[in-house]
């Protein structure tokens, strides 16, 4: 296939790599960094081309929209996250009605990591005869030397803006659909700056999910069991990944009214093994027992490739823009204008 990556910045640069990597014949656009051309005008034949990647900052998400299905009215986009900003709604969705015959998909990792259908599978198995008592969900990492660079930096969404997307995309997986949805309308009981957002409401279990992006870890002793190596449990221990580690503190846990624990780790071999960023665990543990099932993988390769394929086959429908997921983080965000 033909791809043209728009930004080529940390995040488009693994897109060009993971779809090049895949056969494609992949060419970039960018103003700021190297790449093959400037400014979008100057892709040649940009009828022809069989997808596009959006992974400029939010700012110029629509613009660079719009001027893509001027060239394209099909067009298939895969665009980063967010889609938009919160006041850019209403817009985004005028843009999509104007085309169409385009098809347009936010970038969900997580909705098809190999990692997450594993924990989801195993808490399938358990949900018909033990009822889900409470989910918790963590994505804790210290980005401040990031954001002393210059990345990492939502003016709109704040906090929200890093790891939400991705722990609803969790979230999703493990509750029933209209369940989900409840918990996307439903205020929280209560959301502090860190931000945790702690939600309880008749009829699901209580949701808890828990980000940072200071290194401030919220739930040691639901994962901290999981990780292998000195650096990591040090850290876990104390609660506190320092400036400048790359520890990444990620897992989803699902409480059972039994006790039983389904826990999902990213990443649990940091500073052990080589490719740590690709060896993920679901743990299940019990009064009587514990089981461990190793995942290995490229999530964020796979969820590009498999989405290249929603996107360029004709028999599937496009996932939505998941709109109301961009609005809970909005809603959220505004509640802290400073984290």
């Amino acid at each position: 296939m033909r791809i043209v990556v728009i930004g080529a910045g940390m995040i488009g640069a693994r897109h060009a790599a993971y779809f090049a990597q895949a056969g494609h014949q992949v060419s970039t656009v960018d103003q700021q960094a190297a790449a093959d051309f400037d400014r979008l005008a100057l892709v040649p034949d940009p009828a022809e081309v069989t997808a596009w990647v959006v992974a400029t900052p939010t700012a110029t998400h629509l613009p660079v929209l719009d001027e893509v299905l001027s060239y394209q009215r099909d067009a298939r986009i895969l665009l980063e996250k967010p889609a938009c900003y919160p006041t850019e709604f209403a817009d985004l969705t005028r843009l999509v009605r104007r085309y169409p015959r385009a098809r347009i998909v936010v970038n969900d990792v997580y909705a098809y990591s190999a990692a997450v259908r594993r924990f989801t599978e195993s808490v399938r198995q358990f949900r018909a005869s033990d009822q889900i008592r409470k989910i918790t969900i963590e994505f804790t990492k210290n980005r401040e030397r990031d954001v002393a660079n210059g990345r990492f930096v939502d003016t709109q969404y704040g906090e929200p803006g890093y790891e939400f997307f991705h722990m609803l995309s969790i979230l999703r997986s493990v509750l029933p659909t209209d369940q989900y949805q409840t918990y996307l309308r439903t205020v929280p009981i209560s959301v502090t700056p860190e931000m945790r957002v702690c939600t309880s409401i008749p009829g699901l279990p209580e949701v808890e999910i828990y980000a940072s992006s200071k290194g401030v870890i919220g739930f040691a002793d639901l994962a901290g069991f999981a990780f292998s190596g000195d650096i990591a449990k040090d850290h876990i221990h104390r609660s506190l990944i320092p400036y400048g580690d790359e520890l990444r503190y990620r897992f989803a846990d699902v409480e059972f009214a039994s006790g039983r624990h389904v826990t999902l780790v990213f990443e649990p071999h940091y500073g052990v093994a080589v490719d740590y960023k690709n060896e993920h665990a679901v743990h299940i543990r019990d009064a009587a027992s514990q089981h461990r099932f190793t995942v290995s993988g490229n999530h964020f390769k796979e969820a590009l490739l498999i989405q290249l394929d929603l996107l360029c086959r004709t028999a599937v429908s496009t996932p939505p823009l998941r709109l109301p997921e961009h609005q809970f983080m909005a809603d959220l965000g505004g509640q802290f204008s400073k984290v």
